[in-house]
C-alpha cells in the first residue's frame, strides 16, 4: 500500500503547485488590470459632468460656470499624497507666471481630503494661487471616474475632457502649457505673467 499513498501524495503536491502558480498568475493579472484602469482617464473626449463643490473660501463653484468661457484644468489631489505636493508646486508656478485676469483658462484643485483642516493647512502653507474645492465624499472623483491621485483633467470651453494624466510627471507644466496654447519656461524668473502669449 505504500506506493499508492506515495503516488496520491505526489499527485496532491503537483496539483497544489499548479494551483499556486495559477492563482499567483491570476492575482498579478488582476493587479495589472487595476493599475491600468487607475491610470486611464475614462472621460477623455467625452463631456465632463457638471460638478458643484464648496471651495475653501466658502463659495460654491460649478464646472458649468466656465463652460463657453474658459478652458478648465482640474487637479484631483490630497494633502497626504506626496505626489500631489509636486503636482501642486508645478501647477502653482505655471499659474503664477502665465495666468492673467483675461486668460482663457483657469486651474481649480479638488481636494480629496476627508478633513477640511488638512486641505486648508496645506493650501495656506504653500500659498496655492488658484481656487481649491472640497470633495470630502469623493462624489466629484466618482463622477469623473478618477481612481488614483494626483489626476489632472483639461476641459475645453465646450465642456469636453480633451487631455488628462494620472500620477505626477515633472513635465506636466510643459505638457499642460502646450495644451493650453501658452508659452511657459520655468527658468524665467522674471515678473509674473512672463510666459503670456505675444
Amino acid at each position: 500500500m505504500q506506493p499508492r499513498s506515495s503516488a496520491v501524495a505526489t499527485l496532491g503536491i503537483v496539483v497544489l503547485a499548479l494551483f499556486t502558480v495559477w492563482i499567483t498568475w491570476r492575482a498579478k493579472t488582476l493587479e495589472q488590470d487595476l493599475q491600468t484602469s487607475a491610470q486611464r482617464i475614462a472621460l477623455l473626449n467625452k463631456a465632463a459632468p457638471n460638478l458643484r463643490l464648496p471651495s475653501l473660501d466658502g463659495r460654491t463653484v460649478s464646472i458649468a460656470d466656465y463652460r463657453g468661457r474658459k478652458k478648465l484644468v482640474l487637479l484631483f489631489w490630497a494633502s497626504w499624497s506626496a505626489l500631489s505636493h509636486q503636482e501642486m508646486l508645478h501647477l502653482s508656478m505655471l499659474y503664477q507666471r502665465t495666468r492673467r485676469p483675461d486668460s482663457d483658462f483657469e486651474i481649480v484643485a479638488i481636494s480629496e481630503d476627508d478633513d477640511r483642516a488638512a486641505a486648508q493647512n496645506f493650501v495656506q502653507q504653500t500659498k496655492v494661487p488658484f481656487p481649491v474645492l472640497l470633495d470630502t465624499s469623493q462624489s466629484a472623483s466618482d463622477a469623473m471616474q478618477i481612481r488614483s491621485i494626483p489626476a489632472l483633467l483639461l476641459i475645453d470651453a465646450a465642456g469636453t475632457v480633451v487631455f488628462g494624466r494620472v500620477g505626477f510627471d515633472a513635465r506636466i507644466d510643459f505638457d499642460l502649457s502646450r495644451q493650453l496654447g501658452i508659452t511657459y519656461n520655468p527658468m524665467d524668473f522674471g515678473a509674473p505673467n512672463a510666459g503670456r502669449p505675444n
